[in-house]
């Protein structure tokens, strides 16, 4: 037993030592926005940090999972206002949506089903990607990240569905908080669940 267990804290720690990654500060929150305004007024006190700001953005990826409508209008208010567009279409959230490189990454969420809970802490294939409570998100950064006083650092998402953490650009808006600037890695594909 002893061994299992030590083999299981090796291979879990794996993907820390390989990327060289520096922990910060986990993010959880605990219950889920129903509505735009609330997830806005979450936004504003969670995003104020760049882990908060990638908190935000699993956030609205998770809720995508639940309700394409809200998690469309979450995952927009998530990226970063200067790589949004002007839109009229219902899916916009204050005249704006995301671009075109951005919803497509929109369907990725259809394609792998699993990115809806993929990144939560306790979130796995071997227990169907069911995530622990409160909801957690762990993130990290290497020598490369940047220095968060400029404005600018790339975060590495903690996930048991990949063999490496993913990388998400975060970049602090106009308003204050921080929003992705590029989140693609988020989007791609993990590991099937048992």
């Amino acid at each position: 037993m002893k061994t299992i267990t030590c083999l299981l804290v090796f291979c879990f720690s794996l993907p820390i030592v390989a990327q060289n990654l520096t922990e910060r500060n986990p993010v959880s929150i605990s219950t889920e926005p129903t509505t735009v305004d609330e997830f806005k007024s979450l936004q504003s006190k969670v995003a104020s940090t760049p882990e908060g700001g990638v908190a935000m953005l699993v956030l609205a990826i998770s809720i995508y999972g639940k309700n394409q409508d809200l998690g469309t209008k979450a995952v927009i208010l998530s990226v970063l206002s200067k790589n949004r567009q002007k839109s009229t279409k219902p899916s916009a959230v204050e005249g704006m949506d995301l671009g075109g490189s951005d919803k497509y990454l929109l369907g990725q969420l259809d394609k792998y089903k699993m990115l809806s809970n993929g990144y939560w802490k306790g979130a796995e294939p071997a227990n169907g990607y069911t995530p622990s409570s409160p909801l957690t998100v762990e993130t990290f950064t290497n020598p490369y990240s940047g220095e968060e006083s400029t404005g600018k650092l790339k975060l590495f998402v903690a996930t048991r569905g990949a063999s490496s953490y993913r990388p998400v650009s975060m970049e602090k808006d106009t308003d204050g908080l921080w929003r992705a600037k590029e989140m693609s890695s988020l989007f791609v594909g993990m590991m099937p669940a048992k």
